[in-house]
């Protein structure tokens, strides 16, 4: 039995690493807008509470029976539903009178449906604030969805229910919802206060290392859908084009034209960074042109170095132009950014060509900045 419980558990810290890197970048776009900062406390408890919701989901589905069409065929106990309120009593008293103590796996279970959905309740009033009907709610609605789950086989991914829909369960799993909202009231006063308004006024105008790299991460992941999306479509559509001459021109409508006319990229707007000219003035084509075409010199000079059909350094000596500045530029965005930023707390040399720097946009005041330090 304890391992029957133990592989819900198991299961969701195997998933759950993946899940936290797919919502990482969707969370601190969220976090930097809603409380200037992307770490502390409040990202842990929320990353805590994704955790949970996950192992919740997992105790409901997992283990999926082995041979479906066997197990199907040979059981009949989850195809009926259990509609009798408070069946459970009469399951503990028969279970007690049996092994002569209520010491038994039947308490166990009963305890862990109460368990459940406790943390639910408790994560929504300490994270929002969640009132008591609304928190009950909640539960009821979570554990009405797990038991459909159960009664429809994974939402007919699976062939027959093979887990009991009990309306026990409803009852149990919002019980506890509603002692989970009464417990989170002690609790709340003695944990640290998540309260984004006064996070916002120690950080909003901070612009850290993190900042910077999840903007650049942002962008990144942006144009990558945005190349698949303008590629698939011209696949999709029977439209002969070269994909490199494609990238290329939405590589300088993002990276370029974008930041020129809307003071930033789309990743940078998103954890509410501009770039400014070091005197304060707003970055024009030239300086966004130096800057990204720095920044990015490692991807278009690889790119450059498949384009060349036929290597030939001795017939043309000007192909070494390639492989050198691609040398160079490792050097300067893979080695001089970071210690510039990470460590020395200095300006990167991109920006030192550009003549630019990483603004941070307040909330009502546009104007309220700081330089790249922490």
């Amino acid at each position: 039995m304890f391992e029957t419980y133990l592989l819900p558990v198991t299961t969701a810290l195997t998933v759950f690493p993946l899940l936290a890197l797919i919502v990482m970048l969707p969370v601190a776009v969220v976090s930097y807008r809603r409380r200037g900062r992307a770490g502390g406390w409040t990202t842990l408890v929320f990353y805590c509470f994704l955790f949970y919701l996950l192992a919740a989901l997992m105790q409901t589905i997992v283990p999926l029976p082995a041979n479906p069409g066997e197990y199907c065929a040979g059981q009949s106990y989850a195809s009926t539903p259990q509609l009798r309120p408070f069946y459970f009593v009469d399951v503990l008293q028969t279970r007690a009178r049996v092994s002569g103590t209520w010491l038994n796996p039947a308490l166990g279970s009963t305890a862990l449906n109460v368990v459940l959905l406790a943390p639910l309740s408790f994560f929504a009033r300490y994270l929002s604030g969640t009132r008591f009907l609304a928190a009950t709610g909640l539960g009821f609605g979570a554990s009405l969805f797990f038991e459909l789950t159960q009664l429809t086989g994974l939402w007919f991914i699976y062939p027959c229910a093979y887990r009991l829909f009990s309306v026990d369960d409803l009852v149990l799993n919002t019980a506890g919802a509603a002692l989970g909202w009464v417990v989170a009231g002690p609790l709340i006063r003695v944990l640290p206060n998540l309260d984004p308004v006064r996070d916002r006024r120690r950080y909003a105008t901070r612009v850290t290392a993190s900042r910077r790299v999840l903007a650049l991460l942002t962008d990144a992941v942006a144009f990558g859908v945005l190349v698949v999306l303008v590629l698939g479509s011209a696949k999709l559509f029977g439209i002969d084009v070269s994909r490199g001459l494609v990238v290329a021109v939405l590589a300088l409508g993002y990276f370029w034209a974008v930041p020129v006319l809307a003071d930033g990229t789309p990743g940078k707007r998103a954890m509410l960074l501009r770039v400014a000219r070091a005197d304060g003035r707003r970055a024009g084509p030239l300086s966004w042109l130096v800057r990204n075409g720095v920044l990015l010199s490692p991807l278009w000079l690889v790119w450059l170095a498949l384009t060349v059909d036929r290597w030939d350094v001795l017939g043309s000596p000007r192909q070494l132009l390639i492989p050198a500045g691609l040398l160079v530029s490792l050097f300067v965005v893979g080695v001089w950014t970071p210690l510039a930023v990470f460590f020395g707390d200095e300006p990167a040399p991109y920006e030192r060509l550009s003549r630019t720097r990483n603004v941070a946009v307040v909330a009502g005041n546009p104007s309220v900045a700081s330089t790249s330090t922490s």
